[in-house]
């Protein structure tokens, strides 16, 4: 899989994009962070909660954010001839896999892809 990376808002200095702990670089608008990421073929790291719908958590069924935004869901089926695939959403883009690792992948993947109008990669 590729590289992970964190994208935040610097206080009066930009964008910086994280690797772990180390700030890697700092650019002056958000899509030029996430323009960085596609260029070296990594992936914005999200942040991920279970779903909640009419006050209850959902299982195995959780939305990802950004800046406190909606930027995608993954949902595990657990009935039917799709039981036990995953399913990812991120705005029109969708697929089913494996795991639930895949799925986070592909709409991390895909969020940072949207934010630069990139092509999402199959």
């Amino acid at each position: 899989m590729t590289d992970r990376f964190t994208v935040r808002l610097a206080y009066q200095r930009g964008w910086q994009v994280v690797d772990g702990s180390a700030i890697a670089h700092t650019f002056e608008t958000k899509e030029d962070a996430f323009q960085s990421l596609v260029d070296r073929g990594a992936r914005v790291h999200l942040s991920w909660r279970r779903t909640v719908i009419a006050g209850a958590s959902v299982p195995y069924d959780f939305s990802a954010e950004f800046q406190s935004k909606y930027a995608g869901r993954i949902k595990k089926e657990m009935h039917g001839p799709s039981a036990g695939k995953w399913f990812w959403f991120q705005g029109s883009s969708r697929g089913e896999v494996a795991t639930k690792d895949d799925a986070i992948f592909q709409v991390e993947r895909a969020y940072t892809c949207l934010v630069v109008k990139a092509d999402h990669p199959k």
